[in-house]
């Protein structure tokens, strides 16, 4: 043990005398003079021996962390739900804020910048961290800004950028980031106004909520694509975006809305269904992919659902065009996974050949049970799809074949044995996941408890034997 180490084991010997608190608070007075720059050997000697007396572990927060939040902290008020594919006024691509920052901290920030980014925060105290993260980040926007203004006095610059940055739409969006914090700023009044949700403007608080956007309306009508964006993540549903604007524009046909500075409410809306049918493609093609699958399908459904009942669209204008587009789109993307089902369904729980035991095949079982699933989903969206006769038809030959094929498995419990026997308690099982998707959990609980009594009745016999 050198001299240094003697010296510091002797320091933790006298320093243990004093009680948590007072070594605590030693500590951070220590600690604080060091970041304020008085340092001295002795100081960071006895910050080293109260740090092992404490069992202090260094952990560096980097300003980087606040930093990032405060950049995008009015811009997260327009954030989409989605990534879109095509870009609209005031709705900002999740991804596109850390494409955004990474851009930043790899073509704008100076190595000052990048040096001030990794400062260490774990110390200090909010008002100081605020005080450095405001700083970086004005800098760092005056720089973005900066370089903009390069960008478009060269030829080909913007189209450069976007190229740079991933595409158009991340170019777009790091133009609207720019401008969020001027354009939240009026709104700040309205959305503190508001309640935390709004379920109906025929409640006294959505009647409020709606006297408070009428009134910005009538001042900035412009500006409304912001105020709908804002706006929509406090609404319960979607419907009332829709009808946010045919309240204000006096009418729910599609034409006339579409002609008014209200039209944003339904552009929004169009443009995440279109993205959503694009995920449920993508996310089709990958067995894990299922859930998110379905949940974009239920998301779609909805959206569709809610133009439908709010808005009189004919197929002659632009929006009507649009939505029969995705519905074709969306069908063609369920039609095969529809049709497959009930074959699927059937190779997974059909008797064996005669002579041959019985045998599960787990694949077999998931892409019927999957199958089964998808089914449902498309079957309880099919007011907004252009597939009613192939579901019809699937729906007519599951039902037939579900009967049959629960039937041959009641009777084939009930004289299994031995290894048989368990193979059918797994056909079982999968049997009621493919019910509940088909029919519903009572079904479901009515087929199993039929299973269990077929189950013991060869259960019994054997015991009397």
């Amino acid at each position: 043990m050198d001299g240094m180490e003697k010296l510091k084991e002797k320091l933790k010997l006298y320093l243990s005398t004093l009680s948590e608190s007072a070594q605590k608070m030693l500590l951070r007075n220590l600690e604080k003079a060091q970041r304020e720059g008085n340092n001295d050997a002795a100081a960071e000697l006895i910050v080293a021996a109260l740090r092992d007396l404490l069992k202090v572990e260094e952990k560096i927060v980097p300003l980087e962390e606040f930093a990032k939040k405060d950049f995008f902290r009015e811009a997260r008020f327009f954030a989409a739900e989605i990534d879109l594919l095509s870009k609209v006024e005031a709705r900002i691509s999740p991804t596109s804020f850390d494409v955004i920052w990474n851009w930043v901290k790899r073509d704008i920030a100076t190595p000052e910048h990048i040096q001030k980014l990794a400062m260490d925060c774990a110390e200090l105290e909010k008002h100081e961290i605020s005080k450095h993260s405001a700083e970086i980040c004005a800098a760092l926007i005056a720089s973005v800004k900066a370089r903009l203004k390069v960008v478009s006095r060269e030829l080909g610059g913007e189209q450069k950028l976007s190229n740079h940055l991933g595409g158009e739409i991340v170019y777009k969006d790091l133009l609207d980031v720019l401008i969020s914090a001027e354009r939240i700023m009026p709104l700040k009044s309205i959305l503190s106004r508001m309640p935390k949700e709004v379920a109906s403007w025929s409640s006294p608080e959505g009647a409020e909520a709606y006297k408070l956007i009428s009134q910005y309306v009538q001042q900035a009508p412009l500006r409304t694509s912001w105020l709908f964006s804002a706006v929509s993540k406090k609404l319960l549903s979607p419907r009332l975006r829709i009808q946010l604007a045919t309240k204000l524009s006096g009418s729910d046909d599609a034409i006339q809305v579409a002609a008014t500075v209200y039209a944003p409410a339904v552009q929004h809306m169009l443009v995440e269904m279109d993205a959503h049918v694009a995920v449920v493609d993508e996310r089709l093609k990958e067995f894990s992919g299922l859930h998110e699958a379905l949940e974009h399908l239920r998301t779609w459904s909805t959206l569709a659902k809610a133009v439908d009942v709010e808005l009189e669209v004919s197929t002659q204008c632009a929006w009507g065009g649009a939505l029969t587009e995705m519905k074709k789109r969306m069908s063609r993307i369920l039609k095969s996974e529809v049709e497959s089902a009930p074959g699927l369904v059937r190779k997974a729980l059909r008797a064996p050949k005669s002579g041959e035991n019985e045998s599960v095949d787990s694949n077999l079982i998931a892409d019927a049970v999957r199958a089964s699933q998808i089914f449902h989903q498309a079957e309880l969206a099919k007011d907004n799809l252009a597939m009613n006769g192939p579901i019809a038809e699937a729906r007519k030959e599951l039902d037939q074949s579900f009967e049959i094929l629960t039937k041959s498995l009641v009777e084939r419990t009930r004289q299994a044995i031995g290894p048989d026997a368990e193979a059918l308690q797994e056909l079982g099982s999968a049997a009621q996941d493919i019910a509940k998707n088909l029919f519903d959990p009572d079904f479901a609980d009515s087929l199993g408890r039929q299973l269990k009594a077929a189950a013991s009745v060869k259960e019994m016999q054997v015991a009397e034997a």
